[in-house]
């Protein structure tokens, strides 16, 4: 039965997070666009959204994104990302009220059921069956939160807590680390962790140090979502992980041992509320003390993992699930094609980027690439690579739901990849005639 509650709550997380992408998705982004302003600026947008959308996974997932495409700068990412930390705690709160303070079991299933009506009433995706997509994420919420308490409850009866006792809170911060990383959801493990302190499986500092564990653990999901990705993902994960590692590990040795004269302080009563209190604190106090930080941070870090970074498609690893994000990576690509077919022109015709008239930052990226070029050869295999790598991705992103200004975009882009690729096969075989007719001139 727990496994049972735990797998209807993380289905209706991302049954919710689905809904939500595609009801309000335009407003997201308009706010990832607009945090790069100031450090402020872009923990408080991370922090809105995460607690908007309750996923904190769903935000890692959007900054990643729009981060590798060229759309935030590195340091309004790690910004969100560190926002996105506090964010979440806003689930604890609800968890604690709604899960065990009312019964709402009555109302899971007329969710769902509303839900599921507004999907079938609609034969398209549009507002209402996105709506329709979120209600039934909450339904599915509910439903699994109310399984979940219920079967904990029971498991006093078969499960000796003697096992654990003795090991100190550095067990249940190994523990709760675990839970984090394999379920992928910080959300579910202070789930868990508050069904367990309500059955009286937990003490209050079992239960804390269980929860700073699972906010290391959460890392998981932007270090699992750099693997196959390029330089700037790889940069995001381990700022994210060196800033959970820094406030989790203060917070186990400095704040933990002081978590009952913390809860007099408070007046907190209720032990609840008291975890989730004691998880907000220290999430925002990390954050107050490390903003200041976030400039220089941001400029170490973005010295990472550069040694690739040259030779790394825009491509790499990112996710088709924010066509957006997609969209303008393929820009970034189709910008490469159009250098590199401009490249190999000049070439041809012996010209040099210094003898047309362009704009001063275009005329430098093109004299890079003419600088390094590597023959005519060569230069045409890389432009048939990168179509084929765009067609590729294009096929992808067709299996997403996509608007029909992003399909008009998405057909543009193939059309001008496939004619980039045919003017420069035409470039190549008049060079090859010209050179053929040069030679062919001095024999005679």
């Amino acid at each position: 039965m727990v496994t049972m509650g735990l797998a209807l709550f993380l289905l209706g997380m991302r049954q919710l997070e689905s809904g939500i992408r595609s009801l309000g998705y335009d407003t997201f982004k308009r706010w990832l666009s607009r945090s790069t302003s100031s450090a402020a600026g872009s923990a408080a947008v991370g922090m809105t959204v995460t607690a908007a959308l309750q996923s904190s996974s769903m935000v890692s997932l959007l900054v990643l994104a729009f981060a590798s495409a060229n759309v935030l700068p590195l340091y309004s990412a790690i910004g969100m990302l560190l926002g996105a930390n506090v964010g979440t705690t806003v689930t604890g709160w609800m968890v604690a009220t709604i899960g065990f303070k009312l019964s709402l079991q009555v109302l899971a299933l007329p969710l769902m059921a509303a839900g599921a009506l507004m999907q079938l009433i609609s034969t398209r995706l549009s507002g209402l069956q996105s709506a329709g997509i979120a209600v039934f994420g909450i339904g599915l919420i509910i439903f699994g939160l109310d399984t979940m308490k219920d079967a904990v409850a029971d498991l006093p009866q078969h499960w000796d807590l003697g096992i654990l006792k003795g090991h100190g809170a550095w067990l249940y911060f190994l523990v709760g680390a675990a839970i984090a990383a394999i379920i992928q959801s910080s959300s579910a493990a202070m789930m868990i962790t508050l069904a367990a302190l309500n059955a009286g499986l937990l003490d209050l500092t079992a239960a804390a140090a269980l929860v700073i564990g699972a906010d290391l653990g959460t890392t998981s999901t932007t270090a699992l979502g750099s693997i196959g990705g390029n330089y700037i993902k790889r940069q995001l994960a381990l700022a994210h992980f060196l800033f959970n590692l820094v406030v989790d590990l203060v917070a186990f040795f400095v704040l933990l041992p002081f978590l009952p004269q913390l809860q007099k302080c408070f007046s907190l009563q209720d032990p609840l509320y008291s975890l989730v209190a004691f998880h907000s604190v220290f999430n925002l106090l990390g954050l107050l003390v490390f903003l200041p930080l976030l400039k220089p941070f941001s400029r170490w870090i973005g010295g990472k993992f550069l040694s690739t970074a040259k030779f790394e498609s825009p491509l790499l690893g990112q996710p088709t699930a924010v066509p957006d994000a997609a969209l303008m990576a393929m820009d970034r690509v189709l910008f490469d094609l159009r250098l590199s077919s401009a490249v190999l022109t000049l070439h041809a015709f012996r010209l040099r980027p210094e003898q047309l008239q362009l704009p001063g930052s275009l005329q430098r990226d093109l004299l890079e690439r003419f600088e390094d070029y590597a023959g005519p050869g060569h230069r045409y295999t890389k432009i048939k690579q990168e179509e084929s790598d765009l067609l590729t991705f294009s096929f992808d992103l067709q299996e997403q739901p996509l608007s029909p200004e992003q399909v008009l975009l998405l057909r543009r882009q193939t059309h001008e990849s496939r004619a980039l690729v045919y003017s420069s096969k035409t470039i190549q075989d008049v060079r090859e005639d010209l050179v053929s007719l040069r030679h062919s001139t001095h024999t005679e």
